[in-house]
């Protein structure tokens, strides 16, 4: 399990909040034992009436091991969860790191919800993995240990038997348990995956739901898998309950055997009568430490099953913490780059290559599915680059944290997403210590002042899921607004204005060119206007570079992007006639 050697390496990081977790839960099970185990002899002993003060250092003790399993079992609660959330912070931070750096959007494999599912549900599964499955399994192996050292003391054929009736109890009846429940939880695992991506995929596409008239046949899926879920968590629940007799019956029999051998030996003198029901009512409070035993291998198998997925996302074997470099210059260089699909069969981009000194501005233009938005997204870290190079003020992108990197670009889809929150919360986004006044100030220059005015709550208004309730043009001049808020180096726009009034569209790109002025921008559009205020001019087709210059360069050359123009002006001068 590679999920393992991830799980030890930060378990390693938190190692004396793990000792003292185990060490609280061995002492708390093993005050239980000491306070029967006295008590067993406090009653005895006074059933002889002897002197009171005979009787006081098994007084005391009784309290003392009542009191001590009391804190003990605090304190093994606050230590257990706190290192389990401790351990927790590290596991996430350590997936998102990783996700970050390995998963690439080349990989057609994932649906939405199977990421949302990795993302959310299969991390935090690993934080029973220490509190539910090792925790207890070490603490019940010292448990016996301990436990049958003791009793061996006072008879050792009573330990010989006590400790084979725990280890069956405790290690070998889960086992056979769980052989007969693995089918149950495999399945279980998929309908999970299944009802999870159906939701969000409800959740997603509403609109079209509704549209399509998609409702019916969602919920005849939800409830058949709901209804097969039901059925596993009934078997699943036959199985407990099983397994729970099976326990009360180990506990009982531990006790029976353990009367019959002692028996003999307090007739024959070999024990004192007083510790005839010690040993029975040690060996029984003993088996609290086994009570987590039938869930251990569940908690194995979910820790598995969770890192196999976390892995086949991120698809990396390096748990440690990389040593990266971060870029304090912004010239940005890309050199024979060429990215393809996953598994390297179908090329997305071809051999591109271009600079970016800091403060130059390029556009990347050409047909849809030219390749325009994976140059973005390479340069964001978001696909990734068989071959070639991207430097970052002279270091390669492999020497960078994609964290580090990706906050010196301002990126705006042309999808952009908007959170369910209000507003002016969508807009702090970028940058925290803005004020309102600067907020109002950038929304006017985004043509946005009328429209924030006409909301019922201003920027305290709630955008609602995706900002489903506005148009495109309206998400898109909200997206730009928050981009332009953002302090960072290199500006990354994807279409930022494809959804537009040709009107509107050329206020909002003076607007947004004063803003950059001072910083370095990658424009991919398809509507070209403006187009003479760019440093450079990219054509592509097919995932290539096929044209490159300036505006009149390239219109002088009469190639593609000749034609382009040409249909553009075309297009505008027949609206501008129709109008």
């Amino acid at each position: 399990m590679r999920i393992l050697k991830v799980m030890n390496y930060l378990m390693k990081k938190h190692i004396f909040f793990v000792a003292l977790a185990l060490l609280m839960g061995i002492f708390t099970i093993m005050s239980n034992v000491g306070m029967l185990a006295t008590s067993s002899v406090l009653i005895s002993k006074a059933a002889l009436h002897p002197d009171v003060l005979d009787l006081m250092v098994l007084i005391v003790a009784v309290r003392f091991f009542g009191i001590s399993r009391g804190v003990f079992r605090y304190l093994e609660r606050i230590f257990s969860h706190d290192t389990t959330f401790r351990i927790l912070s590290s596991m996430r931070r350590w997936f998102y790191k990783n996700f970050n750096e390995h998963y690439s959007e080349n990989n057609k494999n994932f649906k939405t919800g199977d990421i949302y599912t990795k993302l959310i549900n299969d991390v935090d599964t690993l934080k029973e993995f220490f509190l539910r499955g090792i925790y207890p399994l070490i603490t019940a192996v010292l448990t016996g240990i301990i436990t049958s050292i003791f009793i061996s003391y006072f008879n050792k054929k009573a330990a010989i038997i006590y400790i084979l009736i725990y280890i069956i109890s405790g290690f070998i009846i889960p086992v056979i348990l769980y052989e007969f429940n693995k089918g149950y939880i495999e399945r279980e695992a998929e309908i999970k995956k299944e009802l999870n991506s159906l939701i969000i995929d409800i959740v997603k596409g509403i609109v079209e739901t509704s549209i399509f008239s998609l409702k019916e046949q969602f919920t005849l899926e939800f409830n058949r898998l709901s209804v097969e879920h039901l059925a596993i968590q009934k078997r699943k629940n036959l199985i407990a309950v099983i397994g729970e007799s099976l326990y009360s019956l180990s506990v009982s029999l531990v006790i029976v055997f353990s009367l019959l051998i002692m028996a003999p030996a307090v007739s024959m003198g070999v024990l004192e009568g007083v510790y005839y029901a010690m040993i029975p009512l040690a060996a029984m409070a003993s088996f609290e430490a086994l009570m987590p035993m039938p869930n251990i291998l569940y908690k194995f198998k979910e820790a598995n099953n969770a890192g196999t997925n976390i892995f086949s996302i991120i698809d990396s074997s390096d748990y440690k913490d990389n040593e990266y470099n971060k870029a304090d210059k912004f010239d940005l260089v890309v050199k024979d780059l060429e990215v393809c699909e996953e598994g390297g069969e179908n090329s997305i981009i071809k051999n591109i290559s271009f600079d970016l000194p800091y403060g130059k501005k390029i556009a990347i233009v050409g047909a849809s599915g030219s390749g325009k938005s994976s140059v973005l997204r390479t340069l964001l870290g978001f696909m990734r680059y068989e071959r070639g190079q991207i430097e970052l003020g002279g270091l390669p992108y492999s020497k960078i944290d994609k964290e580090e990197l990706r906050k010196n670009f301002t990126y705006v889809d042309q999808n952009p997403y908007l959170f369910n929150t209000t507003v002016k919360e969508n807009l702090l986004i970028a940058n925290g210590d803005i004020s309102e006044e600067d907020i109002m100030k950038k929304l006017k220059e985004m043509q946005l002042e009328q429209f924030v005015g006409d909301l019922a709550d201003g920027l305290d208004t709630m955008l609602g899921e995706f900002g489903s309730n506005y148009s495109g043009g309206e998400k898109q001049r909200l997206a730009l607004t928050r981009a332009m808020l953002k302090k960072s180096k290199i500006v990354l726009l994807d279409e930022p204005t494809a959804s537009l009034d040709i009107n509107i569209e050329r206020k909002i790109i003076e607007e947004i060119h004063e803003d950059i002025e001072n910083k370095s921008c990658v424009w991919v559009t398809h509507r070209l206007v403006s187009m003479e205020k760019f440093d450079e001019i990219l054509v592509m087709d097919k995932g290539r570079i096929i044209e490159r210059g300036t505006h009149n360069e390239l219109i002088n050359i009469k190639g593609t992007y000749y034609k382009l123009w040409n249909i553009q002006q075309q297009y505008i001068t027949e609206l501008h006639s129709f109008n």
